[in-house]
């Protein structure tokens, strides 16, 4: 997978969200596409495929910029405010005002079974926001990160660098990924020592290998584990062998982790520094979390020996 072009743009947010070289309709029968934002995949009442063209919701487009919504009956026109944007659309019109300049959509709003439809390709642009379109899945990512998240990254205090990078955009580069079950709770997170840049999330049975750039987590490497004891690859941490794999998992061997188990039950995570020789043996220490950290997920916390 790859960024894509603004050639690439055109095709996929205009013209059906599939890659040039496909044909829509027999490309969109096969598997209809799917959009996330932000980390929210939109329900398929926000996805509307017309004229070989996918509209979503103005709804849908919520979390990229907290948006809200005014409609004006007589004018037909819904006004749209964010933090940074000011837009009007006028139903059936092609021309839009995006602080108060002109601009033109590719095609016009409309509505819908009572919601507002604008084409893909207008909302990223009107945002700001970055496209990332995964061929093998059929999904558009589009992702913008907030302005607290962005700053948060680039602090000096680690676990608040930390806590941004969990909570990035995230966009998936492999060509298909693992559910993990849902039978128990249980998650972990592993930073390389005094590194914020790439992280491992073990979700249950399903470890998965993040690296952050331009304020969003590309997912790069995927694992299943099953039942069998065993080590996954240099992940010495994981106990279980991997029955199923995608992506490329980098080197780890001989590296030291900060390790954190995030226990929602009693609203605290334990943290560690973990290596090859201490793994099995470590022990973790609990820090409970204040109520608007976990609400945040927040959840990462300073490891005084770092």
């Amino acid at each position: 997978m790859k960024k894509i072009s603004q050639i690439s743009i055109e095709l996929l947010c205009s013209a059906a969200l599939i890659a040039p070289s496909y044909n829509i309709s027999s490309a969109a029968s096969k598997q209809e596409p799917h959009v996330i934002i932000n980390n929210t995949s939109l329900s398929s009442e926000d996805i509307l495929l017309k004229n070989n063209q996918v509209f979503i919701t103005l709804t849908g487009a919520k979390t990229l910029d907290d948006l809200t919504f005014k409609w004006n009956n007589k004018t037909k026109q819904v006004t749209v405010q964010g933090k940074e944007t000011h837009l009007i659309l006028t139903i059936n019109k092609t021309t839009a005002q995006k602080n108060s300049e002109p601009v033109k959509l590719s095609s016009a709003p409309f509505i819908h079974k009572g919601k507002t439809m604008i084409p893909l390709r207008f909302v990223t642009e009107a945002m700001s926001s970055s496209v990332t379109w995964n061929q093998a899945t059929q999904t558009a990512y589009i992702t913008k990160a907030s302005s607290k998240l962005t700053k948060d990254y680039k602090s000096d205090e680690l676990s608040t660098a930390r806590n941004a990078a969990i909570n990035l955009p995230r966009v998936s580069q492999l060509p298909k990924e693992f559910e993990p079950t849902l039978d128990t709770f249980s998650l972990q997170y592993y930073f390389p020592e005094r590194e914020s840049g790439q992280f491992i999330e073990v979700n249950n049975n399903v470890v998965s290998y993040y690296k952050i750039s331009n304020h969003t987590a590309y997912l790069k490497w995927q694992g299943l584990l099953g039942d069998k004891p065993g080590t996954a690859n240099d992940l010495y941490f994981i106990n279980r062998m991997l029955i199923d794999e995608a992506g490329t998992l980098p080197s780890f061997k001989g590296t030291t982790f900060a390790s954190f188990r995030w226990m929602p039950h009693i609203g605290a995570t334990g943290y560690s520094l973990i290596n090859k020789q201490n793994c099995n043996k470590v022990t973790y220490k609990d820090q409970e979390l204040e109520q608007n950290q976990m609400k945040e997920n927040y959840i990462i916390v300073e490891i005084p020996e770092e």
